[in-house]
């Protein structure tokens, strides 16, 4: 005699299956409500952050200038994929959110090898070493540069 279904027609192996689906459902649904961990990580201080702004020249050269100083700390040619990958993207979301491409950007790292590029204006943050560390290393350079 069964207890779960009742003089059902269905098969030993469908009858597991919805067995096991209301088990996870359930377990889903206590874990939700009763068992979810809230922890509470207070905000970091970065140790070094430096504020950039990225303009684009007419020969495809992307320049970077230290905004507090207002001085050129590099000149990016040809490709750079990523750097300019990452420049599309904050480009994008100021688009979407009618805001222009002159506002600077935070660059923060952190005690932790961290590394993050901030848009102040759309509240957008990128953690660069998720990247990988080859690609983050253009970024780590423009902490250290200051060239005139």
């Amino acid at each position: 005699m069964s207890y779960v279904f009742p003089n059902s027609k269905l098969s030993n192996s469908t009858k597991a299956a919805i067995i096991c689906a209301l088990i996870s459902g359930l377990g889903f649904i206590a874990n939700k409500l009763f068992l979810e961990v809230k922890i509470y990580e207070p905000e970091r201080q970065p140790v070094a952050t430096k504020i950039l702004k990225f303009e684009d020249q007419k020969d495809g050269a992307v320049v970077v200038i230290d905004s507090s100083s207002n001085k050129v700390i590099d000149v990016i040619h040809g490709e750079a994929g990523f750097i300019r990958g990452i420049l599309r993207t904050i480009a994008r979301e100021r688009r979407i959110h009618g805001i222009g491409q002159d506002e600077p950007l935070f660059l923060m790292a952190y005690d932790d090898g961290r590394l993050i590029l901030k848009d102040p204006t759309t509240n957008t943050k990128i953690e660069l070493e998720s990247f990988g560390s080859t690609n983050v290393k253009d970024f780590r350079a423009f902490l250290k540069k200051d060239r005139s």
